[in-house]
């Protein structure tokens, strides 16, 4: 993801946190809020990376059939939309490049920019 690759490209947590903020609240951060995020990134981001021995790329899902219209009352057409649900609950795989313990940091502080009150979706 986009995401995944700021993280991965980044020279320096603050350089991270700036592109973050620029990115979804569109400002540079908040002398306090720099303070609160930053501790937590520059927590293990000099080893953020996964050895490249130890990547494993995540193999895609087998593809389902197409259930339209036309073929929505073969048999197995509930079980194909069943198993669409789960996969999109289940979401994406994570990056492979990034440890889980700081990727699950790092998600958090995403997940916490989208939640802020300054945040608009435009589409």
């Amino acid at each position: 993801s986009k995401l995944a690759d700021l993280a991965v490209e980044a020279k320096s947590p603050e350089a991270l946190l700036e592109q973050l903020f620029l990115r979804f609240l569109n400002r540079e951060p908040l002398s306090t809020e720099r303070d609160s995020f930053l501790p937590d990134l520059r927590s293990g981001f000099e080893n953020r990376f996964t050895p490249k021995d130890q990547i494993v790329e995540p193999t895609a899902p087998k593809p389902l059939r197409l259930v339209t219209w036309l073929n929505h009352v073969i048999p197995d057409a509930n079980t194909i939309q069943q198993e669409i649900e789960n996969r999109v609950q289940k979401g994406p795989a994570p990056d492979p490049r990034l440890r889980s313990e700081w990727r699950e940091v790092y998600e958090d502080i995403v997940w916490s920019l989208i939640t802020h009150r300054d945040f608009v979706w435009v589409p």
